[in-house]
């Protein structure tokens, strides 16, 4: 099962939502890691093979952060992102193919309201 590192701006809800289904999560926020720059939150991720699950869209600059320098990103672009829409849009995604580790490890996953975009080293 996939091993989350949460940024800054997952809310709690939905880091509980995924506990709830079985997730391991470390959250930059439980870890008192406020501020910390994107590179050592790749950093952190990296040492722990976690993927981090973000609304930061700088974790997609494939210049800065490329495919092979992470564990995995999926960043969350819905156009609402209310703890309560992305716990309705975000986990049941997770029950399917998307949810396989070789689909998502060391890949850059964005998830829109209306499709998923997978970006595969």
């Amino acid at each position: 099962m996939i091993k989350f590192l949460t940024d800054e701006n997952i809310a709690y809800a939905v880091i509980s939502a995924l506990r709830d289904k079985g997730y391991d999560i470390k959250d930059i926020k439980e870890e008192r890691l406020f501020g910390i720059s994107d590179e050592k939150v790749v950093k952190l991720a990296n040492e722990e093979k976690r993927v981090i699950l973000t609304c930061d869209k700088d974790f997609a600059n494939l210049l800065r952060f490329p495919l092979c320098s992470h564990s995995g990103v999926i960043l969350l672009r819905f156009s609402d992102l209310s703890p309560t829409n992305v716990i309705k849009s975000f986990l049941p995604l997770l029950n399917t193919s998307l949810a396989k580790e070789s689909k998502i490890l060391n890949s850059l996953v964005i998830v829109k309201d209306s499709y998923i975009e997978i970006i595969e080293s």
